[in-house]
């Protein structure tokens, strides 16, 4: 059994090692996703997760040509807005509503709930996102993508490790999401030993206040954090960029 560890794969792909198995959450791979060029660097590496986590069916969590990189035979967990667009290519999905629980190997994975409007195109009737929960020797909660909601308090405060959009890919978020003080404050009320933000710093489109600077969003979140969350250890890193969970952190479960 390797190293514990997460990769910050880039906006909301993460890769989550633990307990022997590898999961990999909203993969968007490529250079580009339409018009938003990839200001990251390019991801590299034979990506082979026992499963993939999908939250909603947006095409910057949902990309479909990212998910033809990956072997067919690759179970997904997802939604039923998500499922219903895998099952038609050929995917083997299991379809995920909040509260439901599956094991993927040693871990144990529940949908939680998201504040996010998941449908596929702005039309239509709005459609579920929701949230992942890892339980295994570290607990790790993967938003997707979210707004604040009543519910989240409930989550922890046992959340070892908390991944937590903190903006976007354009020059404003819409409903539905957080900024870096809106993630400050979910990291307060789930109380996680560890915050990685994610969803920053990736994709950004040509009004993208921080295209020049790509850790901004990082930087606030941290400043926001020490108010809002001061208990939270906050890890920044960087597309690409891996951490081995610490022993420290088992133990103090």
């Amino acid at each position: 059994m390797g190293v514990d560890r997460l990769t910050y794969v880039g906006h909301a792909t993460t890769l989550i090692e633990v307990d022997g198995v590898t999961l990999l959450t909203d993969p968007v791979l490529r250079d580009r996703i339409g018009h938003i060029p990839r200001i990251a660097p390019a991801v590299g590496g034979d990506l082979r997760p026992d499963a993939i986590l999908i939250s909603h069916a947006h095409r910057d969590h949902l990309d479909l040509p990212s998910l033809r990189r990956l072997p067919s035979s690759i179970p997904a967990f997802a939604p039923p807005a998500v499922a219903e667009i895998l099952r038609r290519r050929g995917r083997p999905v299991t379809e995920l509503v909040p509260g439901r629980r599956v094991q993927v190997g040693a871990l144990e994975i529940t949908a939680v709930e998201a504040d996010h409007d998941g449908r596929r195109i702005p039309v239509g009737r709005p459609r579920r996102a929701i949230g992942f929960l890892v339980d295994g020797t570290v607990r790790v909660y993967f938003a997707g993508d979210t707004d604040l909601f009543d519910g989240m308090r409930a989550l922890g405060p046992d959340v070892d490790v908390a991944l937590l959009p903190i903006w976007g890919w354009g020059p404003r978020l819409g409903p539905g999401h957080l900024d870096p003080e809106g993630a400050a404050r979910a990291a307060g009320m789930l109380a996680p030993r560890v915050a990685i933000p994610i969803h920053w710093g990736t994709y950004a489109s040509r009004g993208a206040p921080w295209r020049d600077d790509p850790a901004m969003p990082a930087r606030e979140f941290e400043r926001h954090a020490a108010v809002h969350a001061p208990d939270t250890a906050v890890k920044v890193l960087a597309p690409g960029e891996s951490s081995a969970l610490s022993p420290a952190m088992r133990e103090a479960r």
